[in-house]
């Protein structure tokens, strides 16, 4: 068995256990000094290299963007360690995941309505801030000290201008056009995945292995594209309630729900017609009920007894410090990158020019849930090489190549953080046609972007090239 990491020495926390361990992180229970409360960290399972900066930097600028949301988990803080380690401090949730809870005890319907609106509020949110999140099961369905869930690991997530990058997912829980490579992940996809957690949270298993035999994770994906979707097999769940979930599992996307939101009401309509009751949705700016919904009442095939815990309405939000210190945090961990990690990326550099290729690798998750489940897709579009950037006065000038051109190629290329290279925003997306980029009146003594190759059919590289241009 390979050797278990060791939890780093982070200031102002202690080292209390470790949660779990994947391929490129590993999570500990902390206990953080002041304020005094436990929390997770996690760490990288290496030194921060251009693409492994960059998938931590994306994680927690997400959730920074979301954690007021009461159903999604609050990060902390960010960080580098003396090691070159990159790690989040996030919320601890000792009441373990949906995965472990599933496996003991399925839950009633009224109980999963109850969950799948909360969630569908946390994912309606994130989708409304350009956020997919690509990994929605079980396992990233965590339970607070308040027995609230909340939704975690956005370690694999991305924005929409990215939304045909192939990426590492979970097969169980992934749309068929994820698993087939015809997309690297939308709005409907996460639809897809929620509805089949939610499925779970029934059968206590996902919709086709609770259905069919199958012996591997390539043979689940066959049956997944191929088979009809198995029958939940319930008598107390009501064919009403069944049949929402069966929309959002549909094969074809554009019959799913158009939207995270649309998916809650079509929820909120069945728990109050057969429950007497509706979760209300949490979604600042929108109505907790739709207004067509009646209080007329059908009989419900079996007991309804259920616990709820409903966030307060009209006063779901975290507190604001949180999203202060969050700020703060992140501030520090950009400048850490740009000072500390990016001067490493020099070392072959020839007069006002430095380059950094980063050739495809397998993307993964955070990690944490270290299962077989999480395979790539079909098709990978290479990433961009010889990617190198000039200074010439104000003017700093990037190219590269295409290892496998096709026709219709285009290329996406964005700064990277912390630089104020362009006069837009630093997420921003460009797309352009020419294997060059010219950015004028920079004034910053290095420049960095990163590069993918954009088909025609709308797949992306898998992973960005990166590359830093330093004045000389």
């Amino acid at each position: 068995m390979p050797a278990q990491p060791t939890p780093p020495r982070i200031s102002g926390y202690d080292f209390i256990q470790p949660l779990g361990t994947g391929a490129t992180a590993s999570v500990y229970r902390y206990h953080q000094r002041v304020p005094s409360r436990d929390v997770a960290i996690k760490v990288s399972s290496a030194t921060l290299d251009p693409r492994a900066a960059a998938r931590f930097r994306n994680e927690a600028n997400y959730m920074a963007e979301l954690s007021t949301h009461p159903y999604i988990l609050s990060i902390h803080d960010a960080g580098v360690t003396s090691t070159g380690l990159g790690y989040i401090v996030l919320e601890y949730a000792p009441g373990g995941s949906y995965k472990e809870l599933i496996r003991k005890r399925p839950l009633t319907a009224d109980q999963m309505l109850d969950l799948g609106i909360k969630l569908c509020s946390a994912l309606f949110t994130a989708h409304c801030k350009g956020i997919l999140h690509r990994d929605i099961k079980p396992a990233n369905i965590l339970i607070t000290p308040q027995g609230l869930p909340v939704l975690a690991d956005f370690g694999i997530s991305t924005n929409v201008y990215q939304a045909g990058t192939q990426t590492g997912f979970s097969v169980p829980w992934a749309a068929p056009e994820v698993l087939t490579g015809r997309s690297g992940g939308t709005e409907a996809a996460d639809i897809y995945s929620l509805a089949a957690t939610l499925y779970a949270t029934l059968t206590g298993r996902s919709p086709y292995e609770h259905g069919y035999q199958a012996h591997t994770q390539q043979e689940l994906a066959q049956v997944i594209v191929s088979r009809r979707l198995p029958p939940i097999g319930r008598p107390d769940v009501p064919a009403d309630v069944e049949r929402v979930l069966v929309r959002g599992l549909d094969k074809n996307p554009d019959n799913r729900y158009g939207t995270a939101l649309e998916f809650a009401r079509a929820m909120q309509q069945v728990q109050q017609a057969y429950y007497g009751h509706a979760t209300p949705v949490t979604v600042e700016g929108v109505p907790e009920y739709p207004s067509s919904m009646t209080g007329k009442r059908r009989v419900a095939p079996g007991p309804a007894n259920v616990t709820r815990m409903d966030a307060p309405t009209g006063a779901w939000k975290k507190p604001l410090s949180i999203t202060a210190v969050v700020v703060a945090a992140l501030t520090a961990v950009v400048l850490t990158f740009v000072f500390v990690v990016m001067p490493h990326m020099d070392d072959t550099a020839t007069r006002n020019r430095t380059s950094v290729s980063t050739p495809g690798a397998t993307g993964d998750s955070n990690g944490t849930d270290g299962n077989p489940d999480d395979i790539t897709g079909a098709e990978v579009v290479p990433t961009p090489e010889n990617l190198n950037g000039t200074y010439d006065g104000t003017t700093v000038t990037f190219t590269w190549t295409n290892p496998q051109p096709k026709d219709g190629d285009m290329y996406a290329w964005s700064p990277v953080q912390g630089n104020s290279a362009t006069s837009g925003p630093s997420t921003s997306t460009n797309i352009v046609a020419d294997r060059k980029v010219e950015l004028h009146d920079v004034t910053d003594k290095q420049t960095c972007i990163e590069v993918k190759i954009v088909r025609s059919d709308k797949q992306m590289s898998q992973n960005p090239a990166i590359a830093c241009a330093v004045r000389q």
